[in-house]
């Protein structure tokens, strides 16, 4: 027995809670604007008749945030947030945040110096084994061969990893 899919309803928007005051001032704000102007526009043309009042705001069910109906918003005039507001509550918000990597740079520098120092040993031990192996075959010289050659990489992400974590702190 399949039912089709249930149809809910969109999910209104809530502010997280340590930005709940600073929506619900914002609110107050344009609800302010919007009475300055629908009373500047009363004012402004002749009353024939008495018009009808406009929607009341509503609460949504969870009493958070106020909602207002559309038909209460002035029509050819959105209005959003005041861009430089917003902007300044962006730049508090991220000077409350602590630096995400802060001190990653140094796990960085440690883990290069760690693979450097691995890649030098395996350099050396191919060498080494590359001297020793001149009468074992080609076995032995592409055993050592490789072994300097993996060593050489690892010395090249050593640098890499090292050249980025300076890069990150600012060094070079």
């Amino acid at each position: 027995m399949a039912h089709g899919p249930q149809r809910r309803e969109p999910r209104r928007f809530e502010p997280p809670p340590w930005e709940r005051e600073q929506f619900e001032q914002l609110e107050r704000e344009r609800q302010e604007r919007e009475q300055r102007a629908r009373e500047a526009a009363e004012a402004a043309r002749p009353a024939p008749a008495q018009a009808p009042p406009p929607p009341p705001a509503t609460v949504d069910a969870a009493g958070a945030q106020p909602a207002v109906e559309l038909a209460s918003a002035p029509q050819g005039h959105p209005e959003g947030p005041d861009p430089t507001r917003v902007d300044a509550m962006l730049v508090a918000l991220k000077a409350e945040e602590p630096p995400a990597v802060q001190g990653a740079w140094k796990f960085g520098l440690v883990a290069a110096v760690f693979v450097g120092t691995v890649g030098l040993m395996l350099v050396v031990w191919g060498m080494v084994a590359l001297a020793r192996s001149a009468g074992s075959g080609p076995a032995g010289v592409m055993g050592a061969t490789i072994m300097s050659v993996m060593g050489a990489l690892f010395v090249g992400l050593a640098a890499w990893m090292g050249a980025r974590s300076l890069k990150q702190r600012g060094v070079l």
